[in-house]
């Protein structure tokens, strides 16, 4: 009858032995799934900070090719009368020379793309030929792309005309000198790269 006890004994032993075994094995496979899920945790942190520096570098490759462009301001009153659209015939041989100087500047190279973007004062404007600055912006980058066209001087899929009106001003319109500086025409030349 002792020995009946004893195997009781021993077997309620593994019981209390078990309880906390099976505890413990469960609190090691929670820590275990906690650790895999913080490591996740931790490698996506990872991939958004690579992304984030990737992200970093394409700005900086692209502000370089913004270095690709070359711009040429020239002053409104030099190319055309005010209110009007028509290149001033004095101002005909100082364009062709511009005009030859981009053509040295970028050859025979491809890619490269010209822009003429007028742009005017704030100074509403509104004749029969032209209802506001934008109209008068766009006839003046249009007169200047014919020019240059009519000429001979760049092919025809190679230029592009842009008229802002007053809306891209390079000083306040305060002045009868700031107004002056804000009424211009820019050549933009571009180079895209595939």
């Amino acid at each position: 009858m002792y020995e009946l006890e004893e195997d009781l004994d021993d077997s309620q032993n593994y019981g209390d032995i078990m309880t906390p075994y099976g505890d413990l094995m469960t609190l090691l496979l929670v820590f275990f799934v906690f650790f895999f899920i913080l490591s996740d945790i931790q490698k996506s942190q990872r991939i958004i900070e690579q992304n984030a520096k990737l992200s970093e570098e394409q700005a900086k490759v692209d502000s370089l090719l913004d270095l690709n462009e070359t711009v040429i301001t020239i002053p409104g009153e030099i190319l055309f009368s005010s209110g009007k659209a028509e290149l001033r015939w004095q101002s005909l041989r100082a364009l062709a020379q511009v005009a030859e100087n981009i053509k040295r500047e970028i050859g025979d190279e491809e890619g490269w793309q010209i822009r003429i973007e007028g742009h005017t004062d704030n100074v509403p404007i509104s004749t029969l030929k032209y209802e506001s600055n934008w109209d008068l912006s766009m006839a003046r980058a249009l007169s200047i792309v014919k020019f240059f066209v009519e000429n001979d001087f760049f092919p025809p899929d190679q230029l592009q005309a842009m008229g802002y009106g007053e809306f891209k001003p390079i000083a306040p319109n305060d002045t009868d000198e700031n107004k002056r500086k804000n009424r211009r025409v820019e050549i933009r030349l571009t180079r895209k790269y595939q």
